[in-house]
Formats: C-alpha cells, sequence, structure tokens
C-alpha cells in the first residue's frame, strides 16, 4: 500500500490530538490506481481498438531506444511498434475508413529519419500483425506542433506548426508555418491569415467542426488570444469573436480549450470553454486562474469568465476528458510556468513549469455560474509537460505520460513517467445500478475487429441487464480524440436521444437515435455509444462504425 503524506498526516493527527479525521469518500472524489507502466513515454495517446491504446513518444540518443507502443488495457503489457521518422510533438486524427493518420514532427536525429513532413498511418488490429506505415515526404509542408481535425466529409484538416524545431520558448516568423491542408492531399496548402496574426502564441491551435445544417462546412478555431469562426471550403472568415480574456490560451502558454457536449435538446448548441493557460513566458509566470466560455449559439456572442476551480493557483497544460455523464475532467498540468523543457544540472533542475497540479477538477457544464467546479482525488504522481490522458470505454480514465526532461531521465524532480494509472470517477462507485450492455441490433458480440455498422439518423435497439425499476436512461456518443499537448483533437461528445424505453425480464430495451448528419458528429469508427443509468455508465460503451451512406 502506498503511504501518502495525507495518510501519515491523517494518521499523526489521529495518535497525537485524538481527532478522527476521516479519508475522502471515493464515492464523492473517485479514486486512483497504478495498473501498469507505458514502456515508452505517453507525449500522445489514441485509443485504437476498445482495449488498445497507441503511445507515441520521440527518438532518444543512446541508440534506438523505442518510441511507440501499444498498449492493451486488459493486461496492462505493451508491445513495441515500428517508426522511423521523428515524431516529437507531432498530430493525429482519423479519416473516414477508421485509419489513424499522424503527421508531422521534428528533424532527423539519432537514427531517425525527419517527421516534419510525414504521414504515418496506423489501422487497428486483433492481433499483432498491425504497425505503422511511413510517408516521410507526403505533405507539402514541414509541421510541427501542428493540429489536425476530422472534418465530416471524412477527411482531415491539417493546420499551422513550424517549418523547424524551435531554439527558443516560442515562436518565430522564420519558422512559422501559416498554412492549412488536408489528407487525403488534394491540393496545396493554403495560406492562412489567422496564424500570422496570433504570433507568437499560435502553435497547437485549438479547432473544432462547428454543428449546423448539412451543408455547413465551419470551423472554431482559436490560438493566442484570438478566436474566429472559419469557413474551411470558402476559405473566409465567417465571423470574428471578440478576444478571449486574460493571457495566451495555446502553447507555450498552454490553456485547456474544449467543445462543450452537444445536447439534440438544445439543438447542438455549440459552445466553448478556455480554462488556464499561463501569464507568460517566464518560468514564474503565474497560470491562469479562469475560464472563458462563449455560447455560439448566441447572434452576438461573447466570452463570459468563471472561476477555474477554487484551488490555490491557476492551471497550465491540464488535459480534458469528456466524461460519459456529460460532465468534463481535467487532470495533470502545473501551477505556473509554460510549456517547454526543464535545464540544468540534474541536482539543480530549473523547471520550465513547477507546482505541479495532482487535484483533478470536475466541470459540469450545467451548474450556475461560479460553482460548476468540483475537486476530487489528488493523484498518486507529478504529471506535468507532455502528460495525457482519455477515457475508455468502462468509463474510466487512463492517466500516462510526463516528460519535462530533453532526455530520459528516472531520477530528476519531475522525471519521465512510464507509470500508468487508472482514475475511477465518483458516478462509478456511489452505487448506482450499473447496466450491462447484453446486445445491440441483436448482435450480443461487439467491440471486436468489426464494429457495429450503422448510418445517421438510424435507430439501434440496445438491451442491457438492470436491476432498477426507477431507472433513468440516457446515452451519448462520444469521440475519444487524439491526445497530447492539452489537446485532445476531434475529441466531441453528443448527446443521443432515446426514442423508447421498454422493460424486459433482465432489465430495459432502448431504441437509441444517432446523429442527424456529420456536421453534428463526424464520421467514422473509434466512436463509441456510452449508455448509462442516473449517470453511471454501463460496464462498457460500444465501437461503432458512422457512416455516411
Amino acid at each position: 500500500m502506498k503511504i501518502t503524506f495525507l495518510y501519515f498526516l491523517i494518521i499523526s493527527l489521529e495518535i497525537i490530538y485524538g481527532v478522527v479525521i476521516p479519508f475522502p469518500d471515493p464515492s464523492i472524489v473517485g479514486e486512483w490506481k497504478e495498473v501498469g507502466k507505458t514502456i515508452v513515454a505517453a507525449m500522445h495517446i489514441v485509443l485504437v481498438r476498445p482495449t488498445k491504446i497507441i503511445i507515441i513518444d520521440k527518438v532518444y540518443p543512446d541508440g534506438r531506444y523505442a518510441f511507440t507502443s501499444e498498449y492493451d488495457l486488459t493486461t496492462g503489457k505493451s508491445r513495441i511498434l515500428n517508426l522511423e521518422t521523428n515524431t516529437f510533438c507531432s498530430a493525429g486524427s482519423f479519416i473516414e475508413n477508421g485509419t489513424l493518420v499522424e503527421t508531422g514532427g521534428a528533424e532527423d536525429a539519432f537514427g531517425s529519419k525527419t517527421g516534419l513532413q510525414s504521414v504515418r498511418l496506423f489501422t487497428s488490429c486483433d492481433d499483432d500483425s498491425c504497425d505503422w506505415l511511413e510517408f516521410p515526404e507526403y505533405m507539402e509542408k514541414a509541421r510541427w506542433y501542428n493540429t489536425m481535425v476530422t472534418l465530416p466529409d471524412g477527411r482531415v484538416f491539417n493546420i499551422g506548426g513550424t517549418t523547424a524545431t524551435i531554439q527558443t520558448t516560442i515562436n518565430n516568423h522564420s519558422i512559422n508555418n501559416p498554412s492549412y491542408e488536408f489528407f487525403p492531399k488534394e491540393s496545396d496548402s493554403v495560406k492562412f491569415q489567422f496564424l500570422i496574426d496570433t504570433m507568437p502564441y499560435n502553435l497547437y491551435p485549438a479547432a473544432f467542426v462547428l454543428p449546423g445544417p448539412p451543408d455547413q462546412t465551419w470551423l472554431y478555431m482559436s490560438a493566442n488570444k484570438k478566436a474566429i469562426i472559419w469557413d474551411y471550403i470558402e476559405q473566409k472568415t465567417v465571423k470574428t469573436l471578440s478576444d478571449i480574456p486574460g493571457g495566451p490560451r495555446t502553447f507555450p502558454a498552454t490553456g485547456t480549450i474544449f467543445l462543450l457536449p452537444l445536447y439534440y435538446e438544445d439543438n447542438y448548441a455549440a459552445e466553448i470553454v478556455a480554462c488556464g493557460g499561463s501569464a507568460g513566458i517566464e518560468p514564474n509566470d503565474k497560470g491562469e486562474k479562469d475560464c472563458a466560455r462563449i455560447n455560439l449559439a448566441l447572434p452576438d456572442p461573447e466570452w463570459v469568465l468563471e472561476p477555474f476551480g477554487d484551488l490555490d493557483s491557476g492551471r497550465l497544460m491540464g488535459d480534458y476528458i469528456h466524461m460519459p455523464d456529460g460532465k468534463v475532467l481535467i487532470v495533470n498540468g502545473a501551477g505556473i510556468g509554460h510549456a517547454g523543457w526543464d535545464s540544468g544540472d540534474i541536482t539543480n533542475r530549473q523547471h520550465t513549469a513547477s507546482l505541479p497540479q495532482k487535484i483533478p477538477l470536475l466541470y459540469d457544464p450545467k451548474a450556475p455560474h461560479g460553482s460548476r467546479f468540483t475537486r476530487m482525488a489528488e493523484a498518486n504522481y507529478i504529471r506535468v509537460y507532455h502528460s495525457t490522458a482519455t477515457l475508455i470505454p468502462d468509463g474510466t480514465v487512463f492517466v500516462a505520460g510526463s516528460n519535462p526532461n530533453d532526455q530520459y531521465c528516472d531520477v530528476c524532480e519531475y522525471p519521465t513517467e512510464y507509470r500508468v494509472e487508472i482514475f475511477t470517477p465518483p458516478n462509478l462507485l456511489n452505487g448506482t445500478p450499473r447496466p450491462i450492455i447484453k446486445s445491440i441490433e441483436g448482435m450480443t458480440v461487439f467491440n471486436s475487429i468489426i464494429p457495429i455498422q450503422t448510418t445517421y439518423g438510424e435507430t439501434v435497439k440496445i438491451l442491457i441487464d438492470l436491476d432498477d425499476p426507477t431507472a433513468i436512461i440516457t446515452a451519448a456518443l462520444i469521440n475519444h480524440g487524439f491526445a497530447t499537448h492539452s489537446q485532445h483533437m476531434s475529441a466531441r461528445y453528443v448527446s443521443l436521444q432515446i426514442k423508447s424505453q421498454t422493460l424486459t425480464p433482465s432489465g430495459y430495451a432502448i431504441d437509441v437515435i444517432l446523429p442527424p448528419h456529420p456536421n453534428i458528429m463526424p464520421p467514422g469508427r473509434h466512436l463509441y455509444i456510452y449508455v448509462l443509468n442516473k449517470g453511471t455508465p454501463a460496464n462498457t460503451a460500444i465501437e461503432i462504425n458512422l457512416k455516411r451512406s
């Protein structure tokens, strides 16, 4: 059993003063458990199968270290994958056929090839036969610290980055790449003035497909403090939004920017939240202590500030996770500084970002302004720069990574971290009867190599075992996204309408209506239906392939 400082303090107070201090109740704050190791540092992660996570790091010296692997959630074991191009600070998203597209990276180093113009493809499998396919010079432009997002037409939008690695903390005009392109490639890259106007805090810009009519082709995008709505087909700005209040919110002043869950009963109104970030690029600059929220469904939307929880410090480099109940969990990060490498001798390390934030915050978008955040149980390990997290199908959260060191360091104060933790949220520990998925569309075998085939607007029947006569059943469709540098590219939550709910001998049969068209949820597999009872998710989510026709 790990003896934490909190445990020691509580026992000491009880012995000395006779004070009884209860431990935090997991049914209120959740709990943490260490479950394995990643074998490569988890700079980038993505769920590619219901039980498999791809982990990507960067190349290291002293021979050819493995820098990508596949982690098995059922066994906690990993297998090494093969890459030749440097994936340092790259990007990823899925195309319509379910293939992961991973692009960009850094120069050749330590025996690797340059990754700056690389495209890497990965198609998942149930055995150990699948591996990366690489195309080292496929992209027209070199991209490092770029962003990708899956579009409603099934392509991937690839934006920004630099043409070479940065030798200082922030971007500069000599290497800035203010352009975007598409995968599969159909034309030359397109110059993008927005990424000039937002210098120098314009790396890993935020990008989300906006819901709207089927023929709408709009993206929300933000970098630095600026935000726009961009038409990626007409190649024009639809609307320039007011500046996000506070300091910069994108790299290296890395904040946490996310699209709130989309609800059919609200006509899928889009709201964006930008939390934290840093006041500047000095190691002692304080993290931002607020969040800015904007409702893009309003005719004249404006940012509204709210406190970023009740922590003593601000937060930067936090990872967000769409939880099945519509709340948003924020984990990892630091309280002061900015994103970047630490420096100096390991005995006198100079931290670029410090004051690790080990207390997760759970954000309830529907709660009253000023009271939307709740503290969760404190994590066991420091996770600062290059940390990651993702929701997994059983409703828990996979948390890994952290490496602010330019090379491997296991004795640094903030070490290269390989340990994996699972955070179990309170809604899985509060005693609410949990649904057990029995079948979908009559199929009792699901989450296999072939996902459940569906189309937009289709009604699917799901049978669940549930011993609860007062059940309140809801459902949601979630894209978990590609996680790196506090970005969760293409992550998205859409509530699903339940058309009917009927009793069965062992539980309930529900008819669930899928989103009406791709602007609500872009197409492809790696989309998961979560079924919940009173906010508690079922034993597993169901992977579907949502097809345009």
